[in-house]
């Protein structure tokens, strides 16, 4: 998603600040992800806080987001450089890592016979 949306919204030298999020919000969800090893949290201040430690990047992602809450996210602007380049190597990162884990999915039948025979207990028990 981060990777579509910053090809798609974010080469040119002038940039839309929603678009911004597009971007942010999917890779800082990752970072969650694979510090945590939990959901992210639903609130971007709160990946924001937890995740983001560079000064610089703070501070222009703040901005980006006071001004978005301020009604400005739709003006093109030029595009800011700190976060691109943030973008850029989170994405490698990213992709990298994704390459290296491995999904443990369960096989579900077994929770699902489970779920069946007590679903029949509890209709044939009642009568």
């Amino acid at each position: 998603m981060a990777k579509g949306n910053f090809r798609e919204y974010l080469q040119g030298e002038q940039v839309k600040i929603k678009k911004y999020f597009y971007v942010l919000r999917p890779i800082l969800a990752c970072q969650w992800i694979e510090k945590y090893n939990t959901s992210p949290p639903i609130l971007f201040q709160e990946l924001v806080r937890d995740l983001v430690t560079e000064p610089q990047l703070r501070e222009a992602i703040e901005d980006l987001l006071s001004r978005k809450l301020a009604g400005e996210e739709l003006n093109l602007e030029q595009r800011v450089d700190v976060i691109n380049e943030f973008v850029e190597r989170e994405i490698e990162h990213i992709t990298e890592y994704a390459k290296s884990v491995q999904a443990e999915l369960e096989d579900p039948t077994e929770l699902l016979d489970g779920l069946y025979r007590k679903y029949l207990q509890n209709v044939w028990d009642v009568g």
